[in-house]
């Protein structure tokens, strides 16, 4: 009788910690967001978003929101453009090929913060929206 309980007690455990388990992983490792099909949170001009970014109460709307905004690109480098010296934007994919100097894009991308040092903001997994 005793016996049975500890094995009763024991396998209850077992199973517990087995579901803790599976919930934990299926929560750590989910699906990626794909930026490029989700609708945009926000528009907003990029003078307007490093504003916003650059006070602290405000940049926490817009961190890991996806964000839209259209502007002159005003330096390209590897995977990135520079909109209006204030918002880089880091491509996805090799969307830069058809990208030149003083063109005006409007991208979609994930905005994942402000940096203080270059005061830029930073979005990553942009694409170009068709105009």
């Amino acid at each position: 009788m005793i016996l049975r309980k500890k094995y009763s007690i024991a396998g209850f455990l077992a199973l517990l910690f087995t579901i803790i388990g599976i919930v934990a992983y299926n929560y750590m490792y989910q699906d990626h967001r794909d930026i490029a099909s989700e609708k945009f949170d926000f528009e907003l001009k990029p003078s307007l978003l490093s504003v916003a970014m650059s006070n602290t109460n405000e940049a926490a709307n817009y961190v890991d929101r996806v964000i839209q905004t259209e502007g002159i690109i005003t330096a390209i480098e590897q995977n990135s453009v520079i909109l209006d010296d204030v918002v880089q934007v880091n491509f996805s994919a090799d969307d830069l090929n058809a990208l030149s100097i003083k063109k005006k894009v409007t991208i979609k991308g994930r905005c994942v913060g402000y940096d203080d040092l270059l005061e830029l903001v930073k979005i990553d997994q942009a694409t170009l929206v068709n105009n």
